[in-house]
């Protein structure tokens, strides 16, 4: 069987319509359709964006077809009675409407992950982030469009930045377009950058820029980049 087999059960665990689906896991209209009609095979970019969409699916599953197809016995899920989801109903585990999370109920919501850098590095090469990579899961309702989280270390953003911070990322296709002037989450060959982005010297390079002046910018060649993700808000702690 198939990844794209596996997808159908969780489109049709969630109670989804293929059109929600595609645009929940942010893709083109028609693609998992035109996908599950041709029991075709799916690209890696893919099924990161399901992993990240639904973080308590397990990967083993989804990509070998090994194990459940959940990560936790505790998990949730958005459903509709009149949904064609709610058929063959003791084909998969007991769910729970409502997550407690720190003594507080949210019911039907999304938690984001933080991962480790461990885990960000390596989702270039295969489509997985493992529990073993999920530092924790927080709820943030102001937050749109977020595929996970990472601490930031050191002070080189300061003062917008500082150790500690948690900030929400995106993350874009290696050969997609780079905002200019953005902050971007970059995973290196030397490690993991939270820098400004400009325009290098050349189409190969990139130019670092950091908040903070005592940290000079520098130019980095596109090959160093294992995987990036741009910035969309930030958690600051005290």
């Amino acid at each position: 069987m198939k990844p794209i087999e596996r997808v159908k059960e969780i489109i049709r665990y969630y109670g989804l319509s293929i059109s929600a689906f595609e645009k929940k896991i942010h893709m083109s209209n028609n693609s998992i359709q035109t996908a599950i009609k041709r029991t075709a095979s799916m690209k890696d970019e893919t099924l990161i964006h399901i992993l990240t969409t639904f973080p308590d699916i397990s990967p083993e599953w989804l990509l070998l077809g090994n194990g459940k197809m959940f990560r936790k016995d505790n998990v949730y899920k958005n459903t509709n009675s009149n949904s064609a989801a709610n058929e063959n109903r003791d084909n998969y585990p007991k769910v729970e409407n409502n997550i407690d999370f720190d003594c507080v109920s949210f019911k039907n919501t999304a938690l984001i992950p933080l991962i480790t850098e461990t885990a960000f590095s390596k989702i270039k090469y295969k489509a997985l982030i493992t529990i073993d990579h999920v530092l924790e899961k927080y709820h943030v309702p102001t937050f749109k469009d977020v595929d996970f989280l990472v601490s930031v270390k050191g002070n080189s953003m300061n003062p917008k930045y500082n150790s500690g911070d948690l900030v929400a990322c995106k993350r874009v296709p290696m050969d997609s377009f780079l905002q200019w002037n953005h902050i971007y989450i970059i995973s290196t060959t030397q490690g993991l950058l939270i820098r400004r982005v400009l325009e290098g010297k050349d189409e190969d390079h990139i130019l670092i820029v950091s908040e903070n002046p005592e940290f000079l910018p520098f130019q980095l060649h596109r090959k160093e980049i294992n995987a990036i993700a741009i910035a969309t808000g930030v958690i600051h702690t005290e």
